[in-house]
């Protein structure tokens, strides 16, 4: 069973909730996320709420019974306000522009650090969770040690058994060629000890700068060196190496089940959050 299967088999197991999805200002990607939610309340029990401007709410089509339009004039606001009120349960972000919508959510929920991780699959098929994806996460070693502690837990929810893959920036013979490339490296063997020390029989490796070899030895979590080049990963990947992206869970003090999208993400992006919403909702 891969990962989305296994939250999909959770996600069948819960009640009608409100999932709340975003809506930005491009027409194409907005239609993306209509088709989508469309699907996705055709299979599963619940209600997708679309948040977005009159302007483009007008150009969508008719919804169905499940599915609402939300008329907002800021819906990277309105959206976590709903959240807040318990008017729905969950959030995808679709379309919002993310650093608007990040700022609603540290103001509005009143939370300072979280980061994402994210479901993504190559195009051998192989899914793994990945991280960090924003390019302000894991910024030191401290802010990782916390994203694998907040990534164990999710992956406990679904009982996945962790084989962890750290990657640097460069291989253990290029320590001496570059400050901040020697840094990677040294994080990467102190978090090796560190989570060995506290978790003797936890399956991780510092596989170096070779994601290849992480990939290789089917690793279902996998941390980049840091978030800039965890997103250039995450875009490589998805938008020109054939892989895809299911939504990238917001891990941290949160009210309920916040996942993350890219605003150009495919389809299959947009369907594989909604699962995780609520799969993952209370």
């Amino acid at each position: 069973m891969t990962i989305l299967q296994k939250y999909e088999f959770a996600a069948k197991g819960k009640k009608s909730i409100n999932i709340g999805v975003g809506l930005g200002d491009s027409e194409y990607h907005n239609q993306k996320i209509l088709t989508a939610s469309l699907e996705f309340t055709k299979k599963f029990n619940s209600n997708v709420l679309l948040f977005g401007k009159k302007d483009f709410l007008k150009r969508l089509l008719k919804p169905t019974p499940q599915m609402r339009l939300v008329e907002c004039e800021v819906p990277e606001k309105s959206i976590v306000e709903f959240l807040l009120k318990n008017t729905i349960q969950a959030i995808v972000r679709g379309s919002l522009s993310s650093s608007k919508f990040i700022k609603n959510l540290k103001t509005t929920l009143r939370i300072k650090d979280f980061s994402r991780l994210a479901v993504l699959e190559t195009f051998k098929k192989h899914q793994f969770f990945y991280g960090p994806v924003g390019i302000d996460e894991c910024t030191n070693l401290k802010n990782k040690l916390l994203f694998l502690e907040s990534s164990l837990k999710e992956l406990q929810k679904i009982k996945i058994p962790p084989n962890i893959s750290i990657l640097s920036g460069g291989r253990l013979g290029d320590i001496g060629r570059d400050p901040t490339v020697d840094r990677t490296i040294q994080d990467a063997d102190k978090i090796i000890k560190l989570m060995k020390g506290k978790y003797p029989n936890l399956q991780i490796s510092h596989d170096e700068i070779l994601i290849e070899k992480a990939i290789e030895n089917k690793s279902n979590l996998i941390m980049a060196p840091d978030g800039i080049s965890g997103n250039l990963i995450y875009r490589t990947l998805v938008h020109l190496g054939g892989g895809k992206a299911y939504g990238a869970i917001y891990m941290g003090d949160l009210p309920n089940a916040i996942i993350d999208t890219s605003r150009i993400g495919h389809k299959s992006e947009i369907y594989g959050a909604l699962i995780l919403a609520l799969a993952l909702s209370q």
